[in-house]
């Protein structure tokens, strides 16, 4: 079997395609491609071995053909060929490459010797559809991401909780996306919505089967699993958090607060558990390390409701919350003194704030 290929549309397909390997040595599946060409259509298959991802290109003339190599090697074969055409021919257990030269690349084989064969997964097409566009999953990967737990302590918080909204926590800080995407509550683990990124339309198919999910695209399919735990996902006290009353709220440049931010991290220690204070004054927000050795004044671009305030908060939090915002202007909600919450369109962050002796129950700082 041959195959030849335009080197700049297989480089394009190869470089979204291993987003969908692992590369997991306990799983050698997940380090392994797909390369197939049926009835001119070609298609790349990558997998982690929960999700499997399919980047696809039509109208490629050649005969039917089929191999599954080492992603690493072949990916960067590809990369590296400058040559117009790349053409692939199935030795009898090998993959030779030619382009700027000729190699030969060793196929993995089975316990039983015999070339290995891409693992296809089953799913009813016939299932009811619904759709969800690329820029909020773009919204989604940007704000809702950030509040992501990162470790598997509570494995239902490291996914994306689809309901009447999206919700994500770590249970530090929390995001609501005002979206509804599914019919029923859906939750998503992170690596899937990351693979969503490569897809290459606006309008992207969903259908929901059980707890398989499918993705899909002209020219790319997502096919994957919910994650399992939606039972345990705190949504109830999650949507109670975000009906949190604060009193006042004022608007500081985006910008302007993450440079100071950044200045003032150098004078934070972890000792000091990250802690920084915001005074709100009537003039902007005064930022302070905890040891007092950092101190900096931002002014308000608009406030209401102001009343004096003073409350500590984890510095890494706020910096990792106001990345997220997606306005140049950031409208922070004050005067509670468990959390402060910031407000963007139909975006809604909550960072919890920390226990400090010399901030008071009132938010007013101990003289």
């Amino acid at each position: 079997m041959k195959l030849k290929l335009k080197t700049l549309k297989l480089q394009e397909m190869v470089s979204k395609a291993i987003k969908g390997a692992s590369n997991n040595k306990m799983i050698p599946i997940t380090g392994l491609m797909a390369i197939v060409l049926k009835k001119g259509v070609l298609t790349l298959i990558t997998t982690d071995a929960t999700n499997t991802l399919k980047v696809m290109e039509k109208d490629i003339e050649g005969d039917d053909f089929y191999v599954v190599v080492q992603t690493d090697i072949f990916s960067k074969l590809v990369a590296k060929t400058t040559t117009e055409t790349i053409t692939l021919t199935l030795k009898e257990n090998s993959l030779e490459v030619k382009g700027n030269g000729t190699y030969s690349i060793e196929l993995p084989l089975d316990e039983e010797g015999q070339l290995i064969k891409f693992p296809e997964y089953k799913f009813d097409t016939t299932v009811e559809k619904s759709e969800i566009n690329l820029s909020t999953v773009k919204v989604l990967l940007n704000a809702n991401k950030a509040a992501l737990a990162q470790t598997m302590e509570i494995p239902c918080l490291t996914g994306y909780y689809f309901d009447d909204k999206v919700l994500t926590t770590d249970t530090f800080k929390v995001c609501s996306t005002d979206i509804k995407v599914f019919p029923d509550k859906v939750l998503l683990p992170a690596e899937l919505m990351e693979l969503l990124a490569l897809m290459d339309e606006e309008k992207i198919t969903v259908q929901v089967s059980g707890n398989k999910i499918l993705f899909s695209t002209n020219n790319v399919i997502v096919f994957g699993s919910q994650l399992e735990g939606i039972e345990d996902y705190p949504s109830e006290a999650i949507n109670a958090y975000l009906e949190t009353e604060f009193k006042s709220v004022c608007k500081l440049p985006k910008g302007a607060v993450l440079n100071l931010l950044d200045r003032l991290a150098l004078f934070v220690a972890t000792y000091d558990k990250n802690a920084v204070y915001l005074t709100f004054t009537k003039d902007g927000v005064i930022f302070s390390s905890k040891r007092s050795n950092g101190t900096e004044l931002i002014k308000y671009q608009g406030s209401e409701n102001f009343q004096p305030f003073t409350c500590c908060a984890d510095i890494e939090l706020l910096k990792s919350q106001i990345s997220a915002q997606p306005e140049e202007v950031v409208e922070l909600w004050y005067g509670h003194e468990k959390a402060i919450k910031m407000t963007s369109g139909k975006i809604t962050q909550i960072v919890a704030l920390l226990e400090d002796d010399r901030v008071m129950g009132n938010g007013e700082t101990e003289s």
